[in-house]
This record gives C-alpha cells, structure tokens and sequence, in this order.
C-alpha cells in the first residue's frame, strides 16, 4: 500500500510567514516608491514657480520706462526702490492686457505680491487684483545701483536716493522656505539712462 505524502503543518506556517514578510517588503518599497514620487512631484511643482516668480521680474525690471504717475500738483516719482518694495513703469505682455502700468512689487508676510495700475495719462486706475508671485518667501531684499545726477556710480544701495531717475541695475535676493532656493537675481534696466533728458 502506498503512502500519501504531503506539507506538514508546520511547512505550511513557515511558508505562510515568508509569503507575509515577502508582502510587507514590497508594501514598503511600494510607499517608499510613492513617497519618493510625491516628493519629486512637490520639488518640481516649487521649482516652476520659483523660475516663473525669476521669470516675471526680469522681464518687468528689465523693460522700465522713465515715465511718471501721480497727482497733478506734486511731482511723481519714475522708480520708487526701498528693501522690500519698489514701484517701476512698464509694458506688460499682449497675452496678459498689453499697455502701460504702474507696477508694484512687494513682500506681504511670507508672499512676494504684484498689483497694477493702468496708466493713462498722469493718472493710474487701479487693474486687477493684487497678484501672489511666490509663496512661502521668509525674507526678500532689493538693491539698487545706478548713478547720480551728477553722473557718479552709487554703488549698491537699499534705498535709491532718486526718484526721477532709474537705476541701471536691480539686485533680488531672497530666503525661501523648502529646499528650492533662490538664486539671487541681477536684472539690468534696457534703457539707456545717458539718453534721458538732463543726464550728465
């Protein structure tokens, strides 16, 4: 007669146990997969707004006016630059209204923020709503350097002393929460200041 053969009980447990260890490890690999995919998703997300944010104010800084905006009985200003804000005048892109604007760049708690004012004339009309350009900026500084009216290099300054005047150069810098940082931007103005009225 013959003898029927077959798996213990106990082989039954041990490959029960290995089949659940085996499960776990490709749980694990599948969260840690996950994690590493969201995270790279998270980097990449931050790092666009951050290149769109650069973007931006290269293209806006770079294409300054000297034009003035303001009351009528008192003298505007053309560029208005302190640490943390500075107002310009320039174009904005066909795609996004076209036309002239007064523009206004500062940090407002940890967002960098952009608004509008449509110029016509001497006056400005408030455009829009104020615009986020970045979140998450824990400090933000602007330089300026230029020349004075005298036609000296002012070296870089975090106040510019003149008002009627452009500078030649912005200089942004800026500490960003997270792991994308933020290289520090020198945007030169395209105009050519020696071709202003009244310039040394």
């Amino acid at each position: 007669m013959r003898h029927q053969t077959g798996f213990t009980l106990l082989e039954i447990l041990v490959v029960l146990s290995l089949l659940g260890i085996l499960a776990g490890l490709v749980g694990t690999s599948l969260v840690s997969a996950n994690r590493a995919t969201a995270k790279a998703e998270r980097f990449s997300t931050r790092l666009d707004e951050v290149q769109a944010a650069q973007h931006y104010l290269r293209r806006a800084i770079s294409q300054a006016l000297p034009l003035a905006a303001g009351p009528p009985v008192a003298k505007p200003p053309r560029f208005v630059g302190q640490p943390a804000q500075l107002t310009f005048h320039g174009p904005l892109p066909d795609s996004i209204g076209g036309g002239l604007y007064q523009q206004h760049v500062s940090l407002a708690g940890q967002r960098l923020m952009v608004s509008f004012a449509r110029l016509d004339g001497q006056a400005t009309q408030r455009f829009g709503e104020p615009q986020v350009l970045l979140h998450d900026v824990q400090q933000a500084a602007f330089s300026y350097r230029g020349r004075s009216p005298l036609g000296q290099d002012s070296g870089w300054v975090s106040n510019w002393p003149w008002p009627e005047r452009l500078p030649r150069a912005v200089r942004i810098e800026a500490t960003l929460a997270g792991v994308v940082p933020w290289v520090t931007e020198q945007v030169n103005l395209r105009l050519d200041l020696a071709s202003e009225p009244g310039s040394p």
